[in-house]
């Protein structure tokens, strides 16, 4: 195989007969998406052809005894521009174009010299590549991408953009583009023998597209074959890998290597992810690379499917699994920061269901009082490290509960404040509220879409609110968690002003249906200072009850 040398080539030559190339397993799925296909293309068509047109870097992974390079990173980038020449093959009439443009995608068997038909690129897509990419009109073909899975719909979205925007070229264009792209369009491959070297090469690259991410490194280096040696094995973590990629989202699949690092070490970070999994993890030896460490992840993945998105970690007594399916909800769509579900984790880990719901409430009220009282990141951390700690040392379930402490008086103090509607937790109390007054015989998650004044925040000079209210003073009141109700539909902007009956039968009536303690305001004869006041007692007094 040709050397790499780190200097520009155009894709003509890489392309070529020299050099071919492989999507090695530890790579996601081809995941660019419109916006990555419409640039790419865009910034081809728009380019001075006249001159060199750089596309970026690609680092690879070249083993001595393969001839073949593993793609570290480039592997989006170099599979769309594939598909793109793909297009071009298609819709060019020239056949001396066609021949060219689809050596550059696959080299053709010559049996004179023994040199087999051979891709130029290996993806891990093979059934939609060799029929959209490797077959000579496949881009012809009209595909629907709705309804399909991925990433063969990434395929066909950027089928359909490369052809609509190609479509708009005559035959001469088209010719004098695939003469650009190969003659004038230029990356530059940096290669390395080891992956350790590979990787330093990639993490000082700036890459155009989707970078490897920290968990695709640590992949990459948890199925090396100085680390498991057994391809069955490796086989199998690969796929478990993309199943559960596949099923929680990538957000989600990378947010719990954060979490499991910090049931693992129990602080903050101190680098960034990959760093830490090397540095602090397995060199110390608190987890093995390999299977074990494969496994440790697909636990609590698993573990995490089961109890934030199928709700269905609970299985014993109907009224307690309603109330834990509405409180993880609650806490999972409103609370910004993650690192509580790092606790619920370790715990079910270690505990199973016992206890379960009790430990979860007390959980919720650590949350609570940090956010009111605005604690910073670093003390955050510091508390859930304490109880990750407490989890790791007990022997009871119940007495890992009754460690953990908070601030019982800063989260009422907070639910009595007269501008609650203007701080960030204002509306998780409301739910809260709402999530007490429930009946859990049958399973209710609630979805508050919006929070309404009952009291209008600037009520007309003139009227029912002018009659019942001193207009100089409702500042003081009008705020409060008391004047304030859940809607389950969008505002109405129009209806804000209306008298408290015309407000009530018309407005409130059909958006407070789904909360109880909001539908009680539907049932008051008045609205008044003194009603308002009063209800915003009881909801401090209320506030941190179970339910």
């Amino acid at each position: 195989m040709e050397k790499i040398d780190g200097k520009g080539r155009t894709l003509g030559e890489i392309f070529s007969k020299s050099f071919f190339f492989r999507i090695p397993d530890y790579q996601r799925p081809f995941s660019w998406d419109e916006d990555n296909f419409g640039d790419l293309v865009g910034d081809v068509l728009s380019a001075n052809q006249e001159q060199d047109y750089f596309l970026g870097t690609i680092v690879l992974h070249h083993q001595e005894d393969k001839q073949i390079y593993d793609v570290v990173d480039g592997q989006q980038r170099l599979t769309c521009l594939m598909i793109l020449l793909a297009c071009l093959r298609d819709m060019v009439q020239d056949p001396a174009y066609k021949r060219d443009f689809q050596e550059k995608i696959l080299q053709p068997e010559n049996v004179l010299d023994s040199i087999p038909e051979k891709a130029r690129l290996e993806v891990k897509d093979r059934g939609i590549f060799k029929e959209m990419v490797l077959t000579e009109n496949g881009t012809l073909t009209v595909r629907d991408s709705n309804g399909m899975p991925e990433p063969e719909r990434r395929y066909v979205i950027a089928q359909d953009i490369f052809t609509k925007k190609l479509k708009a070229l005559d035959e001469q264009a088209l010719q004098k583009l695939g003469q650009f792209i190969s003659k004038r369009c230029v990356v530059i491959m940096l290669a390395a023998g080891g992956f350790a070297d590979a990787f330093r090469l990639f993490t000082v690259v700036n890459d155009r597209g989707k970078q490897l991410r920290r968990i695709d490194i640590l992949k990459a280096l948890n199925v090396a074959p100085g680390i498991m040696a057994s391809d069955t094995i490796r086989a199998r973590v690969v796929q478990d890998w993309e199943t559960y990629e596949k099923n929680l989202g990538e957000l989600e699949f990378e947010g719990i290597f954060h979490l499991v690092r910090l049931i693992i070490l129990k602080d903050k970070p101190q680098a960034d992810l990959l760093t830490e999994f090397e540095e602090r993890i397995f060199t110390p030896g608190k987890v093995v690379k390999g299977e074990a460490f494969f496994d440790l992840m697909f636990s609590y993945a698993k573990l995490f499917t089961t109890i934030f998105m199928d709700k269905d970690f609970l299985v014993a007594g109907e009224i307690e699994v309603n109330k834990y399916r509405a409180l993880i909800r609650a806490m999972d769509s409103e609370f910004k920061a993650s690192e509580w579900k790092a606790c619920i984790l370790a715990y079910a880990s270690k505990f199973n269901s016992e206890s379960f719901l009790k430990f979860l409430f007390r959980l919720e009220k650590v949350y609570l009082a940090d956010w009111v009282k605005g604690v910073r990141k670093d003390e955050r951390f510091a508390n859930y490290a304490k109880i990750l700690g407490s989890i790791e040392g007990a022997r009871k379930a119940d007495d890992v509960i009754a460690s953990i402490t908070y601030d019982e008086a800063a989260i009422k103090e907070a639910a009595g404040r007269a501008d609650v509607y203007s701080v960030g937790y204002g509306k998780y109390f409301l739910l809260r509220l709402e999530l007490q007054a429930l009946e859990y015989e049958v399973p209710k998650e609630l979805v508050a879409k919006s929070v309404e004044h009952v009291l209008p925040q600037d009520p007309e000079p003139s009227g029912y609110w002018a009659s019942n209210h001193d207009l100089l003073k409702i500042k003081e009141y009008v705020h409060s968690i008391g004047n304030l109700v859940l809607l389950s539909k969008s505002k109405n902007s129009s209806a804000k002003n209306y008298d408290f009956e015309k407000k009530k039968e018309k407005y409130l009536s059909s958006r407070v249906s789904d909360f109880p303690r909001s539908v009680q305001v539907t049932a008051c004869k008045s609205w008044t200072r003194q009603d308002i006041e009063s209800r915003t007692k009881d909801a401090v007094e209320k506030i941190l009850l179970d339910f």
